[in-house]
């Protein structure tokens, strides 16, 4: 055993005793030293992680940035005080991922020597009522799908990640008329139905969201083809169309609602969310004077 290995187990001897789980890193990136509570909160034996790269431990996805990250941090030489993380995610000895908040420091062990040290703290339940919290942030309490913030961070993200996509742009015909006519209760579970129907449509990678009364979008993941884009909003075009029992009006017959839909192909028509946004919309009201039931944007 190396001396520096021989510090930091020296050291770690005073951490075993902690409930958070730490790890010390040499300056290769590799771990010398896992304490018990490790085994706990990522199911690895703290032997098994002796000798490995600190990345076994990161997800695959930002390991690319995380190591030149860590590089710099160890690149300080000189001991510092432990800073604070934000909370990130740790890979389980299983594969799945666990919501930590890690603290960090470097450490001299002596001789010149130094390593940097992780403390990990679980924050997995907190994480929960996080994700919950945002999730209710993001969604549409009416119909359940979606809302325009949803739809601004995913479509954020997609530009960002240069990722193509597709929009269809929604506006409902006599949605007024029924909303004024036969009460606001059952406009509003004409809106659920709607959000319901349209969840159907889409494929998990996708998202529905109702950004206005009367008005949703669908984005649609990796799409580029304008045919298959006219194909989907035909599709949603005859689901939609169908004429809906509203239990709210008890045994009235059914209502139907109409639909015009504009389409927008990412980046062709657009490169940021306000562009594309506009260019369906615009493709949408076309559709609406023509009395079309879509059009494409640009068409």
């Amino acid at each position: 055993m190396s001396a520096l290995h021989q510090a930091a187990v020296a050291i770690g001897d005073l951490l075993d005793i902690l409930p958070d789980g730490v790890v010390m890193v040499d300056e290769r990136g590799s771990i010398v030293y896992a304490n018990p509570a490790v085994s706990e909160l990522l199911g690895y034996a703290p032997s098994e992680l002796v000798d490995k790269p600190l990345s076994v431990l990161v997800p695959p996805g930002v390991r690319e940035r995380h190591e030149p990250m860590m590089a710099r941090f160890r690149r300080e030489g000189r001991p510092t005080m432990m800073t604070h993380r934000p909370v990130l995610h740790a890979v389980h000895r299983s594969g799945r991922l666990v919501a930590v908040s890690i603290s960090l420091c470097n450490l001299a062990v002596g001789e010149g020597k130094w390593v940097s040290v992780a403390v990990m703290h679980d924050v997995s339940s907190l994480h929960t009522h996080l994700d919950r919290a945002t999730s209710a942030a993001e969604t549409d309490a009416l119909t359940g799908v979606g809302n325009r913030l949803r739809l601004t961070r995913r479509m954020t993200a997609m530009f960002e990640a240069q990722r193509p996509f597709a929009l269809l742009y929604m506006d409902l015909t006599a949605f007024k008329p029924l909303n004024d006519t036969l009460g606001h209760a059952a406009g509003d579970e004409a809106l659920r139905i709607v959000g319901k129907r349209l969840q159907s449509e889409v494929r998990e990678a996708d998202l529905v969201a109702r950004i206005g009364g009367d008005e949703f979008v669908v984005l649609i993941d990796g799409l580029q083809n304008p045919a298959a884009l006219r194909a989907r909003a035909r599709s949603a075009l005859a689901r939609l169309e169908q004429p809906m029992h509203l239990r709210s009006l008890g045994d009235a017959p059914p209502v139907a609602l109409g639909v015009n839909i504009g389409g927008a192909i990412s980046p062709l028509h657009g490169h940021t969310e306000a562009e594309l946004l506009a260019a369906a919309d615009r493709a949408m009201y076309q559709a609406k004077q023509a009395r079309e039931g879509y059009r494409l944007a640009g068409a």
